[in-house]
């Protein structure tokens, strides 16, 4: 398990955490929350470049 974590980039680290906090954000009754969330989303979208080409953003993330 801990050579399969030393395999992985930061980059894929920080969106599997921020992953993880959408679910459990996404639970909860307040908007507040949810709105704290996206501003992150959206710094860490402009520091950390699009991994797929052709589109804005990850697509765990895409606005529907």
């Amino acid at each position: 398990m801990l050579e399969f974590i030393k395999t992985l980039d930061w980059q894929t680290i920080v969106w599997s955490i921020i992953a993880i906090f959408e679910v459990i954000v996404r639970l909860t009754p307040t908007e507040k929350d949810n709105s704290i969330l996206n501003k992150i989303i959206w710094a860490l979208e402009k520091l950390i470049p699009n991994k797929s080409k052709g589109k804005k953003g990850f697509t765990i993330f895409s606005k529907k």
